[in-house]
């Protein structure tokens, strides 16, 4: 399965809305949209914690284990998008 980084960046944006539809049905003034450029602390407000989750989401998603230290760097969506390429490509 090779999948190019901008598919897989468009999955991972799909799952992040579905990820934070309920906390955006609580708070309607929380929603944000959700781009590459969508950095997952700063612009979503989520934990580490919330990060984790959301990560596990994307490997049962995609069917894949993502190295916990391949996310050094992540801070955006398309950051995110860049370690999962690599993985479902490998």
């Amino acid at each position: 399965m090779n999948s190019t980084k901008d598919s897989i960046e468009q999955q991972i944006i799909a799952l992040l809305v579905s990820y934070l539809a309920p906390r955006w049905e609580a708070d309607p003034q929380a929603r944000t949209e959700v781009t590459g450029a969508t950095n997952l602390t700063s612009d979503l407000t989520l934990d580490s914690f919330q990060v984790m989750e959301f990560l596990m989401e994307i490997e049962d998603a995609l069917d894949i284990a993502v190295d916990m230290n391949s996310l050094s760097d992540v801070h955006t969506v398309s950051d995110l998008a860049t370690v999962v390429a690599r993985r479902v490509n490998a």
